[in-house]
């Protein structure tokens, strides 16, 4: 027989369990697609986002630069998060990428996390480009880059004309990736 302790201790353990399952199952649900990862990006305001050049990024060390610190003709931003499955799939592409191509293209990564998880996935990756702190500008970024789907990864290419060119949610594929800045360059 039982005693009332351990029968309360397995009923909340029994709700606690069917709640859970209940809550994955309804936010899976959700995903389009295992190629994408969802994350909560705010309201965003487009009547008061900045231009493409003005931009603030916080590198690593919480210095703050600009979009229009770069001059080369194509530049790449890629929203990502070391938690992100398809990020962490993404990513060598990126590498590929930005090793392939030189100096005629610059990969920034707009990373969702603490700047203790970018570093340590920066050095596991040895990532060739910069990624920056992206979460106390999540709701600009979302409108400036038209990320509205609140979706990890999602990649803007902009062009020598510095606009948005193009723009894909969840594991652009490295061929794709190609075609887009040959069109640019």
């Amino acid at each position: 027989m039982m005693d009332r302790k351990t029968l309360l201790v397995i009923l909340v353990s029994l709700v606690s369990m069917f709640t859970g399952t209940a809550l994955y199952q309804l936010s899976d649900s959700d995903s389009a697609s295992p190629d994408i990862q969802s994350f909560q990006p705010g309201l965003a305001n487009t009547e008061t986002s900045p231009p493409l050049e003005a931009v603030p990024l916080i590198d690593l060390q919480g210095v703050t630069q600009t979009l229009g610190n770069w001059t080369q003709p194509v530049l790449v931003v890629n929203f990502w998060a070391p938690w992100c499955v398809p990020c962490r799939r993404e990513v060598p592409d990126l590498i590929e990428l930005q090793r392939e191509y030189g100096d005629r293209i610059q990969i920034l990564g707009l990373a969702f996390d603490s700047v203790d998880n970018v570093e340590s996935f920066i050095d596991e990756y040895q990532m060739n480009y910069p990624s920056f702190i992206a979460n106390q500008y999540i709701p600009m970024y979302s409108a400036v880059f038209n990320n509205q789907s609140g979706a990890l990864p999602f990649t803007a290419i902009i062009g020598p004309n510095r606009k948005i060119g193009f723009t894909h949610t969840g594991i652009v594929s490295l061929q794709t990736l190609r075609e887009q800045i040959s069109m640019l360059l």
